[in-house]
């Protein structure tokens, strides 16, 4: 009986989402509730056929559906099913890791791959943290900061308007160590309006940087970089603007 490894959690959620855009289906809705059940929710406007296959190299792929089978709409197989809801607005599919069918939540076996599972959640999770405090440690040793005072940043076109206009006076960026050498200790900052094209550079402007503060992973506090309270989780940058230059 094969059991449900760390590396098979990790499959469904890299192979089944890079299946789905391989195929190009539309808003469609990933689930996994249960770790050993894992559903895809696929608007029918998607088609009949292109779900099919898809679902078809999804089974094969987790080792749920024989290689020389096919998974058809309206079929149930012993570990996956692929069929059309009540409202018929959506096709469901159903992968079912073989182990889960002979299993309780009372089986040592079960317990095993449950408790494989959450410690590889824990492990990331952990792994993420450390990484933070690194980047964080850095920061108030001086050893990760922008190399200039003048911060430089590609805004999308609504955001690049909504600055200019006043609407927002506050830029975020993801906690990173590229994101960090671009921000912190900056004193001013350029925004262009996306890339431009060939002979027509994107439209800039220039602000001054009232402050920089990092923002916990709720997006609620924020605090000095240097001078981060423990327990503080930082998850972003936030650089709030001052005055217009140019």
């Amino acid at each position: 009986m094969k059991e449900l490894t760390d590396s098979d959690c990790h499959l469904v959620q890299k192979s089944t989402r890079g299946i789905v855009r391989k195929y190009g289906l539309k808003d469609t809705a990933f689930s996994q509730e249960n770790p050993l059940l894992f559903a895809l929710f696929v608007p029918v406007s998607n088609g009949k056929r292109k779900v099919e296959k898809a679902c078809t190299e999804i089974g094969h792929e987790l080792g749920v559906l024989p290689i020389d089978k096919t998974l058809h709409v309206g079929e149930c197989g012993d570990y996956c099913a692929l069929l059309v809801d009540g409202d018929g607005f959506d096709f469901i599919a159903e992968f079912n890791h073989p182990v889960a069918k002979r299993l309780t939540e009372k089986d040592e076996e079960s317990k095993f791959t449950l408790k494989s599972i959450y410690a590889a959640y824990a492990a990331e999770v952990e792994e993420r943290e450390q990484r933070t405090k690194a980047l964080v440690a850095a920061i108030k040793d001086g050893k990760l900061k922008s190399k200039s005072g003048d911060g430089y940043l590609v805004l999308g076109a609504r955001f690049y308007d909504e600055i200019e206009k006043g609407q927002k006076r506050v830029e975020y960026r993801s906690l990173s160590k590229h994101n960090i050498e671009r921000t912190i200790g900056i004193r001013t900052i350029r925004f262009s309006r996306g890339y431009g094209s060939k002979g027509h550079p994107p439209k800039q402007m220039r602000w001054t940087v009232a402050k920089i503060r990092l923002v916990d992973d709720d997006n609620r506090t924020t605090c000095d970089p240097m001078h981060v309270p423990d327990g503080f989780r930082p998850a972003a940058i936030a650089i709030y603007l001052g005055k217009l230059i140019c």
